[in-house]
């Protein structure tokens, strides 16, 4: 009777003020229980569903939770099985209550009550924190990795017995551009020394933080370099200097004696008497005695003349006299309409060597040293000759990779006269990414099953492409595949090996089974954590369920590799999740301890910046893109 009663007054509540009170005439909310007795007396509370992990891991395989189950809650009597601790149930890794995520498609727990700052913990998975150029700072106590007593003497203290320090890497000139460097900052400089090729490990020895002063403490402990005499007065130069001309392959040596093997930073010398050149030495290591520094001219000298530069270099010093002709090369005008050329397709991200030949009129018959530009990737260099008396051509050695496609200005001025040179660069197939330690790599720049002359750095449906499920070349849907159940949808998992034969540092491609054209493969995770960890990623377009013109972009430098937030098919049905707010791209490596589970690169395209997850792992039967790397 009293059940009857209470349901009977839940219906009069919710009939009356559209809320219901239990045990409370005058509910202040949707529902708003009182408890019976404060005493103890009796059992109060509110029992949510109760269920074991297991069973909400075998509702994932059902699609029981999705958009429609957006904050349910559930309270969990036993983890889920270290196996099942995938997908929508990765983080049910212990008893309590856990509300139901649909823009991650996973349940989370509720109201943890203890952290690192109050108890002791393990973590479960990989855990992300971004910083939104905000600081983290620690006083008081010292910090320990890999041992929990710290010794008293560091207040940081890393120990490792397979495991090393690694320290920010960067290139030399990264490392020259760092605002205000404190006494004592180390970096490990990746171009140092070896003309480029060789890194270092190196600390700023200068107390003023307006100048740097960059010491090298490398592997092999080379002292810092001394010599006993630079001998400018024995210094030979390649090439010529004009007046009003960029320099352009004006190489000067000048001898040394008493080197002592030792290490010297790049150095910058600008020239006085003539003005607007500077001699530049590229960091490297003295010979054991007698030996040779090797500088580069570049810029424009004022005036015809002398142009002079005082130089110290591991603490010898003496004065460079080089002397600057009159540049008296002509002609009466350039003809860059005309101009050709050869081969005549430069694509974006393809490495391009060729010619470009422009015809002029009105030659004087003079000679002219080497000149060259840069633009768009491409080097353009003409080198030194003599013009024809009357009318003829320039004709440049084009070298690079052109970065951007689309319209290209190549600006031309030589000899009184200038144009401009226009061109077009195609879309490429295949766009480089900084990957980290100074590396890149060639990324596909479209999505598998796009039509690759349309541009990929602007999202429209067409740029979404294939979905694929893990390990099969199979397209399983597209873009204009309806957004429904899809019959038939293959609920078989593909075994471990099925797109890599190989390892993770060193895959091999299983062509039988990878989608990726010639010269591809399906990426690994690590791979995807390094386009992750050493790129730029903002946002593009509009966000929101179903759109197609919403993308992430990875910036590296000029370079673009923009990824459209195409949503997945889902593991039992096929059925479209999430296009349009996130994106999931497959790796070819298999999670580990499961026959049914593969890592993804997992993005949330509402935070701003995005949330790029490079850990995320999905089921192997989903449907996902597949965007490819070069092998």
């Amino acid at each position: 009777m009293k059940k009857t009663n209470l349901l009977v007054c839940m219906l009069i509540g919710m009939s009356a003020y559209g809320q219901v009170g239990i045990n409370n005439s005058s509910p202040k909310a949707t529902m708003d229980v009182v408890a019976k007795n404060s005493d103890g007396s009796t059992a109060e509370g509110f029992l949510p569903p109760r269920l074991t992990g297991d069973a909400l891991f075998e509702a994932m395989a059902e699609g029981t939770y999705g958009s429609g189950q957006h904050g349910a809650v559930v309270f969990v009597t036993e983890a889920a099985s270290e196996g099942n601790q995938v997908g929508q149930t990765m983080r049910v890794d212990a008893v309590g209550y856990y509300f139901f995520n649909e823009n991650t498609d996973g349940w989370w727990k509720i109201g943890v009550n203890s952290s690192i700052y109050n108890a002791e913990g393990t973590l479960s998975s990989a855990r992300h924190v971004s910083m939104n150029e905000k600081n983290l700072g620690f006083v008081g106590g010292r910090v320990g990795m890999g041992t929990l007593n710290p010794d008293p003497s560091a207040a940081l203290d890393l120990s490792s017995n397979n495991n090393g320090f690694l320290p920010p890497r960067m290139t030399e000139a990264q490392m020259n551009a760092i605002s205000y460097p404190a006494h004592g900052l180390v970096v490990y400089c990746t171009d140092c020394y070896g003309g480029g090729t060789l890194g270092c490990l190196m600390v700023n020895d200068s107390t003023n933080p307006v100048t740097s002063e960059w010491g090298s403490l490398c592997s092999s402990n080379v002292p810092t370099g001394h010599i006993a005499d630079l001998q400018c007065a024995s210094a030979t130069t390649s090439g010529t200097v004009h007046s009003g001309v960029a320099a352009s392959g004006i190489i000067v040596t000048i001898p040394y004696t008493g080197g002592n093997g030792g290490t010297y930073p790049s150095y910058e010398f600008n020239s006085t008497g003539v003005t607007g050149l500077t001699a530049s030495l590229d960091a490297d290591h003295l010979a054991n005695g007698n030996g040779n520094l090797v500088f580069a001219i570049s810029g424009i000298a004022s005036a015809v003349g002398t142009a002079s530069f005082s130089l110290t270099v591991a603490g010898a010093s003496c004065t460079l006299d080089i002397p600057v002709a009159d540049f008296t090369a002509s002609v009466s005008s350039l003809d860059c309409s005309s101009a050709v050329f050869s081969p005549t397709t430069i694509t974006q991200g393809v490495a391009y060597t060729g010619t470009l030949t422009i015809p002029y009129i009105g030659g004087n018959g003079a000679p002219y040293p080497q000149q060259s530009l840069t633009q768009n990737g491409l080097t353009f260099t003409l080198p030194a000759g003599t013009l024809m008396t009357g009318n003829g051509n320039l004709v440049y050695n084009v070298v690079g990779t052109a970065t951007v496609s689309g319209a290209m200005v190549i600006p031309i001025s030589f000899g009184g006269a200038s144009c401009n040179v226009n061109a077009t660069v195609s879309v490429g197939s295949s766009v480089m990414m900084c990957m980290g330690g100074n590396t890149n790599r060639a990324w596909a720049a479209h999505s598998l099953g796009v039509d690759t002359s349309l541009d990929p750095n602007v999202p429209v449906k067409d740029i979404h492409g294939n979905y694929y499920q893990w390990g099969r070349i199979d397209v399983a849907a597209n873009a204009d595949t309806p957004s429904g159940p899809i019959s038939g949808w293959n609920l078989t998992n593909a075994p471990n090996n099925s797109w890599n034969t190989g390892t993770e540092n060193v895959p091999v491609k299983n062509t039988a089974n990878d989608p990726c054209p010639s010269g591809f493969r399906v990426p690994t995770i690590t791979e995807w954590q390094a386009l992750a960890n050493n790129n730029t990623v903002t946002k593009v377009g509009t966000f929101g369920s179903g759109s197609f013109v919403s993308a992430v972009v990875f910036s590296c430098g000029t370079n673009k590799l923009t990824l459209p937030m195409a949503g997945a098919r889902m593991q039992t049905t096929g059925v479209l999740s999430n296009r349009g707010t996130q994106a999931f791209y497959w790796s070819s490596t298999p999670f580990p301890n499961s026959a049914i589970a593969a890592y993804n690169m997992f993005i949330i395209g509402n935070p701003n910046p995005p949330l790029v997850l490079s850990t995320d792992n999905g089921m192997r039967t989903d449907g996902y893109p597949i965007r490819c790397i070069s092998e």
